[in-house]
C-alpha cells in the first residue's frame, strides 16, 4: 500500500527515530516527575506479549491506565456477565454443541464477535447425511436480512424497539416451563404469542443443548438473555464462561471516563494504538478538539487516519507480515506469528517501541520469546525444555495449554431496569451495522474490499439506505433514489446524510439499515480507479471519500454503552438519483419459473429440501443426460473436480477475495462495475424465496465449471481455450484474440474479458501480485483455472519427496479461504478422496447438467430443518 507511513512523523513532518524517541522520552520523564495522568487507548488486545509490554510501560507512571474499546461495541455482554456471574468476560459460544440456536440480531456468521470461529462451529452441526439426517435448528430474529438470517431454518423480521418485549415474553414462557416465577417479566410480546410459545418449547426440549444470543449492545437485553440461558442450562455446555473468548473485550464505561478526563484537561499523555476514535466515535469532532489539547499525543497508526492527524508524534507500527507476534484469542489456545518479509519502510513494532521507552530496548523476537518462557511455557505441562517447546510451537503455529478457569460465581438474579416495551418509535428505526467487507472501517484502504459485492445486497463501492419494499412504496422511491436521513431529536448534533436507496426483501417494515465503515479519510483516491474512456463521468477536482460515515448517528446510552440503533430518524426523498454499482443482476442464471423445459420440467439452479425428505430418502436425481459430444475424455491420470456444500456455505464471499488475491484479479472501479465489467473469477449468486419476514436466501458460489464437454472450447477460432488430459478447461492467453465467442457460449457466464490494462495503468506492477500467476493484458479472456499453479506445485513436491500424490495435497484458494469448509477439491479418479465421496452424495447435483456438458463442479443441496422443499 503506497499510502502506508514509511517512518515516524513529528507534527506531520518526517523525522528520525532517534529524534522522535528523544523528544518523547523527555516528555514522558517530565510527566512522570509531575505525576501527570497517562492513558493508553487501544482496541481489544489478544496478544500476551503486547499486553505485557503495555502493562510494563504503564507501571512507570502513577495511576496510568489502559483503556480498551472496540469500534463496534460488545461491552454490554461483558457488563451483563459481570452482574450475573461476577466476572466481566466474553463467553465462548459453543455452537458445535447446540441443538437449538435462537439469535436476536447476532450476525454470528457475518460480523458478530468472531465470525470465522463461529462459522466453523456452526457448520459442524449443519451437515446432515442420508445415513445421519441430523442438524441443529437455527432461528434468527432480526430487523434486516443478514448473512446469518439468510441461513436460518426459521427467520422473523422484527424492529429493534420490539426486542425487549420479545425477550421478556420468551423469558416468561421459558420460566413457566421451568416452574419459575419470573418477576418483572410483563411487557409487550414483540412477536406473536404462538411464535414465543413455539420458541420456548423448542428451547426447553433442548435444555443443556440450546442457547439464546443477542447482538444488541444494551445491558437490559443482555441481562434478559443471560437469565434465559441460565434457565436453559446453557452455561457450562453451549456457553463456556470459565474459559472465555479474549476477543471483543472493550469497556464502554472506561471509554466514557476517559472522555470526561479529556474534557477536564487532566490527561497529560494519550497514546493510541489500533483504534481510530476521531472517526468511529459518535462525537468524533468533540474528541478531536479535546485530544488536540493533550500535551503529549502519540499514535502508532500505520497510515494517516483521522486520529493520527491529531497526534504530535506518529510512530508507525510494522505491518503484521513484517512482525513477530502472538495471540490468545480463546483461553488456552495460542498462536505464534513470524515475519514473512523485512520492513519495507522505517517502521518499528509497537512492542519494541514500548520496550525502548520503558528503558529496556530489545528485539521483537526476544520479547515474544520471553513472554512465552515466563507465561505460556509454565501452562503447557510440557516435559521437555523450553527450547524444544518453543521450536515445536513455532513450527506448528498453534498450541493448546492449560487455561485456569475464571472464578465464575453462581447465577445472580439481576433484573433489567424498568422500561416501556410497548412505546411507539418516534420515526423510522435506524439500524447501523458493520458490513462484511468494511467492518467498522478498519479495512477501508483496501480497494479489494470496496469492490467485493455485499453478500446480501451485492452492492459495491457504496453504503446504501436499505428499506423494506413496503416502505419504499410508501415513500415513493425505488432503487438508486437518494433519500435524506435526519435525526429528529433536537439534542443530537449529528448532521443529516444523503444515501441512495436499496430495496431489500426480508427487512422489517419501519426500519432503515445503513452500513458503518464508510467515509474514511484516504479513500478519495479510489474514485479514480478504472480506465479513462470518452464517455466517463467527469472526475471531481477534490473527490469525496467512498461512501458516507454514519458514526455520528450512534447512540451513547447509560454507562457509556454505544448502541447501533435509534428510533428517531426521518427519511425524505431528495429527487436525486445515484446509480448503484450492484452485481446482483450480472450474469444471472435465474430462470423465470414459467419458462419450463420440454416436458414441463423446471430448470433448477439451486435446490433445497426438508430434513424430513432427506431422512425419508426423497432426494431427486436426474441421472445421466444425453449429449451431442462424444465421450472422448478417458482421464487415465487425474480428473480434477470441485464440490460445494450449499448447506454449509454462508455466502460470506471470503472465497471471492481468496481467488482475487491468488490470481491477480484487478480492481476495476465503481463505473466499470456499473457497466457489468467486474473481473472476479468467482461470484456468489444469491437467490431469494418467500416474502416479508419469511424471506430466505440461498447462496451459490459460481466459478468455471471445467465442463468435460465445454461449450466454450467448440467455438474458439484460435484454440485459446482447450481441454487438458486432467479435465481442466485451459485458457492460453497468448493465443486469445478477444472474440468473446467463448463468453457468449458459456451457460454459466463465468468468463471475464479484460477490457483494459488495469494493473499497469499506474506505470508499475503492484507488489501484492502473485508471481506464480500471469498478469493478463487487455483484450484477454480469463477465468477460474482450479488454481492450476497450485496443482503443478503439489505434483512437483510429491515427485521430489518420492511419494504418490495424496488427497488433500492441493487446496485451491477458494477452499483454503472458506471458514465454513463448504468447498472441497480433489481427484475424482481417487476413489478414497473426499471429492469422490461428495460427488456420490444423494444431495449432489450439477447446475445445468441437463445440457449434457458434464460440469466438474457439483453442488450439495440446501437442507432446511422444517418445511417442504423449495426450488430456485
Amino acid at each position: 500500500d503506497s499510502t502506508r507511513l514509511a517512518g515516524p512523523l513529528v507534527s506531520g513532518t518526517a523525522a528520525s527515530w532517534a529524534d522522535v524517541d528523544g523528544k518523547i522520552i523527555a516528555e514522558l520523564d517530565r510527566i512522570r516527575s509531575a505525576g501527570g495522568a497517562v492513558r493508553f487507548l487501544s482496541g481489544t488486545v489478544v496478544s500476551p506479549t503486547v499486553k505485557r509490554q503495555i502493562d510494563g510501560f504503564l507501571k512507570g507512571f502513577s495511576g496510568a491506565r489502559h483503556i480498551v474499546y472496540d469500534a463496534v461495541s460488545f461491552s454490554a455482554i461483558l457488563d451483563a456477565h459481570e452482574k450475573t456471574h461476577g466476572v466481566r468476560a466474553m463467553p465462548r459460544f459453543r455452537l458445535d454443541r447446540a441443538d437449538v440456536i435462537v439469535s436476536f440480531d447476532a450476525d454470528f456468521l457475518g460480523t458478530w464477535i468472531a465470525p470465522v470461529e463461529l462459522t466453523e462451529s456452526w457448520q459442524s452441526r449443519r451437515r446432515p447425511t442420508a445415513k445421519k439426517p441430523e442438524m441443529s435448528f437455527h432461528v434468527q430474529i432480526e430487523p434486516r436480512l443478514t448473512v446469518t438470517g439468510s441461513k436460518a431454518d426459521h427467520r422473523l423480521a422484527l424492529r429493534p424497539s420490539r426486542f425487549r418485549g420479545a425477550l421478556t415474553a420468551l423469558l416468561a414462557a421459558v420460566g413457566r416451563l421451568a416452574g419459575s416465577d419470573i418477576a418483572g417479566a410483563a411487557g409487550g410480546p414483540g412477536l406473536p404469542a404462538q411464535e414465543i410459545t413455539a420458541l420456548a418449547e423448542r428451547l426447553w426440549k433442548a435444555r443443556g443443548q440450546g442457547l439464546v444470543l443477542c447482538g444488541i449492545n444494551d445491558l437490559d437485553l443482555q441481562l434478559l438473555t443471560n437469565r434465559i440461558n441460565h434457565l436453559l442450562g446453557a452455561y457450562g455446555t453451549t456457553i463456556d464462561l470459565e474459559r472465555p473468548s479474549n476477543q471483543a473485550a472493550g469497556n464502554d464505561r472506561e471509554l466514557a471516563v476517559l472522555l470526561d478526563e479529556l474534557k477536564a484537561g487532566t490527561v497529560q499523555a494519550l497514546l493510541v494504538a489500533g483504534v481510530n476514535p476521531a472517526y468511529d466515535l459518535a462525537h468524533a469532532t468533540d474528541f478531536a478538539m479535546l485530544a488536540s489539547k493533550v500535551p503529549l499525543m502519540v499514535s502508532f497508526a500505520c497510515w494517516e487516519d483521522e486520529t493520527s492527524r491529531l497526534a504530535g508524534f506518529v510512530c508507525p507500527d510494522n505491518h503484521p507480515l513484517e512482525s513477530w507476534g502472538d495471540a490468545e484469542p480463546v483461553a488456552g489456545v495460542l498462536s505464534l506469528a513470524q515475519p514473512a518479509i523485512s520492513p519495507l519502510g522505517k517502521t518499528r513494532q509497537l512492542i519494541e517501541t514500548l520496550a525502548l521507552w520503558s528503558g529496556g530496548p530489545r528485539p521483537a523476537r526476544e520479547l515474544v520469546r520471553e513472554t512465552w518462557r515466563q507465561e505460556v511455557y509454565p501452562r503447557s505441562g510440557s516435559g521437555k525444555g523450553f527450547d524444544s517447546f518453543w521450536n515445536h510451537a513455532l513450527q506448528r503455529g498453534v498450541v493448546e495449554v492449560n487455561a485456569p478457569p475464571l472464578p465464575v460465581q453462581p447465577f445472580s438474579e439481576t433484573a433489567p431496569g424498568a422500561a416501556d416495551s410497548t412505546a411507539e418509535p418516534r420515526g423510522y428505526e435506524l439500524v447501523l451495522y458493520p458490513s462484511v467487507a468494511q467492518g467498522s472501517g478498519r479495512q477501508a484502504l483496501n480497494p479489494w474490499l470496496h469492490e467485493l459485492p455485499d453478500p446480501i445486497t451485492k452492492v459495491t463501492w457504496d453504503n446504501v439506505a436499505s428499506l423494506a419494499p413496503a416502505d419504499a412504496r410508501a415513500l415513493g422511491v425505488r432503487q438508486g433514489d437518494v433519500v435524506r436521513l435526519k435525526i429528529s431529536s433536537a439534542d443530537n448534533r449529528a448532521a443529516a446524510v444523503e444515501l441512495p436507496v436499496f430495496v431489500q426483501p426480508g427487512q422489517a417494515e419501519g426500519t432503515v439499515a445503513v452500513a458503518l465503515g464508510y467515509g474514511r479519510l484516504g479513500t478519495q483516491r479510489f474514485s479514480t480507479i478504472g480506465p479513462e474512456w470518452i464517455d466517463a463521468p467527469p472526475r471531481p477536482a477534490s473527490p469525496p471519500p467512498v461512501g458516507v460515515s454514519l458514526a455520528g448517528f450512534i447512540v451513547t446510552g447509560g454507562g457509556g454503552l454505544r448502541r447501533l440503533w435509534r428510533d428517531d430518524v426521518t427519511l425524505t426523498p431528495t429527487g436525486a438519483r445515484q446509480p448503484l454499482a450492484c452485481t446482483q443482476t450480472h450474469h444471472t442464471l435465474e430462470v423465470p419459473r414459467h419458462l419450463a423445459l420440454p416436458g414441463g420440467e423446471v430448470r433448477e439452479t439451486v435446490r433445497d429440501m426438508s430434513l424430513a425428505a432427506l431422512a425419508a430418502g426423497k432426494v431427486e436425481s436426474r441421472g445421466e443426460e444425453p449429449s451431442l459430444w462424444p465421450d472422448d475424455h478417458p482421464y487415465t491420470g487425474h480428473h480434477w473436480a470441485l464440490a460445494v456444500d450449499l448447506n454449509a456455505c454462508t455466502g460470506c464471499s471470503a472465497c471471492v477475495i481468496g481467488c482475487q488475491a491468488e490470481n491477480n484479479v484487478p480492481v476495476v472501479g465503481r463505473d466499470e462495475v456499473r457497466r457489468r465489467r467486474e473481473m472476479h473469477w468467482i461470484r456468489v449468486d444469491t437467490y431469494f424465496t418467500g416474502e416479508g419476514d419469511r424471506t430466505r436466501a440461498v447462496h451459490q458460489p459460481m466459478m468455471c465449471q471445467q465442463c468435460d464437454n465445454a461449450p466454450c472450447e467448440t467455438v474458439c477460432p484460435v484454440l485459446a481455450t482447450l481441454h487438458s488430459e486432467e479435465g481442466l478447461s485451459e485458457q492460453v492467453y497468448n493465443r486469445c484474440i478477444g472474440t468473446r465467442y467463448c463468453e457468449n457460449n458459456c451457460p454459466y457466464k463465468v468468463r471475464r474479458f479484460n477490457w483494459f490494462n488495469y494493473h499497469k495503468k499506474s506505470g508499475r506492477e503492484d507488489l501484492v501480485l502473485n508471481p506464480d500467476v500471469t498478469v493478463r493484458s487487455r483484450g484477454i479472456m480469463e477465468k477460474c483455472s482450479f488454481c492450476v499453479q497450485r496443482i503443478m506445485e503439489a505434483k512437483m513436491e510429491a515427485k521430489e519427496a518420492g511419494r504418490p500424490f495424496a488427497d488433500g495435497d492441493v487446496r485451491v484458494a477458494c477452499q483454503q479461504s472458506c471458514p465454513a469448509q463448504a468447498i472441497v477439491f480433489g481427484d475424482l479418479n481417487d476413489p478414497k478422496s473426499r471429492i469422490a465421496a461428495m460427488m456420490k452424495d444423494p444431495r449432489r447435483y450439477g447446475v445445468l447438467e441437463e445440457l449434457g456438458i458434464r460440469p466438474s463442479v457439483g453442488y450439495l443441496a440446501v437442507v432446511r430443518n422444517e418445511g417442504e422443499a423449495h426450488r430456485g
